[in-house]
């Protein structure tokens, strides 16, 4: 496959990554113990039943889609639905003021300034609430890219292929020319791929295992799959 000219990513679990000692700290707030492991692995089968859920209809891509990955995360790890409603409001309120998704990775701005060195331009596309260009700022990601487009600034949103059009169009390029990378496979693989992109997933604790695309774990197995650039 020839390698693309251009890279776009995801921001949520692909650059900047929820704050599971947070969630751990929260949870032991309201009586329910639990570790960064555990939680990581639950957010795993949490995202295959909302992907099962999307599918069928019985999830919205907006705060509907966060709300049920949340519950389905927090039940794995032994917090009773009846709980859930004071859980949420907490990490809303949490996430008004300080972003639950904000941790990055060893080697991520690494990773972006070798694939900057071997030739590609790089953006981001996020569903978002009109904060993650500031978001990126604040964590010392932003600097790498041409643009990062907010879904709450464009009004268009994942999995619609006309905001990875969009991006295309922002870069001159045809959107065959573009890698899209990011966690949710109904979201970020299959709006990238209708929109004509190659689409590439994160999957960390490789739980994808019926995934039609390429896996990575986390960005810096892009290295393995992007040569210098055409």
């Amino acid at each position: 496959m020839k390698p693309p000219k251009a890279i776009l990513f995801d921001a949520g679990n692909t650059l900047v990554w929820l704050d599971h000692p947070y969630l751990v700290t929260l949870l032991a707030e309201h009586g329910v113990h639990t570790t960064v492991e555990a939680l990581m692995t639950a957010e795993a089968e949490a995202k295959l039943v909302l992907g099962e859920m999307m599918r069928a209809g019985q999830a919205a891509n907006d705060g509907s889609a966060a709300e049920t990955l949340f519950r389905e995360m927090f039940r794995r790890v032994g917090a009773a639905d009846e709980q859930f409603p004071a859980l949420s409001a907490a990490l809303w309120a949490r996430h008004a003021e300080s972003h639950l998704w904000k941790n990055v990775r060893e080697h991520t701005a690494e990773t972006l300034e070798e694939l900057r060195r071997r030739g590609y331009r790089l953006g981001v596309i996020s569903n978002a609430d009109g904060r993650v260009d500031g978001l990126l700022q604040s964590v010392g990601l932003a600097a790498p890219f041409e643009f990062i487009m907010d879904s709450r600034q464009v009004g268009l949103e994942k999995p619609d292929p006309r905001i990875f059009r969009l991006g295309a169009e922002k870069m001159g390029l045809d959107p065959s020319e573009v890698a899209y990378v990011g966690d949710i496979y109904e979201i970020d693989v299959q709006g990238s791929r209708a929109a004509g992109m190659r689409p590439i997933l994160i999957d960390p604790l490789w739980r994808w295992n019926a995934a039609d695309c390429e896996r990575i774990r986390g960005i810096h197995d892009l290295l393995a799959l992007m040569p210098e650039a055409a």
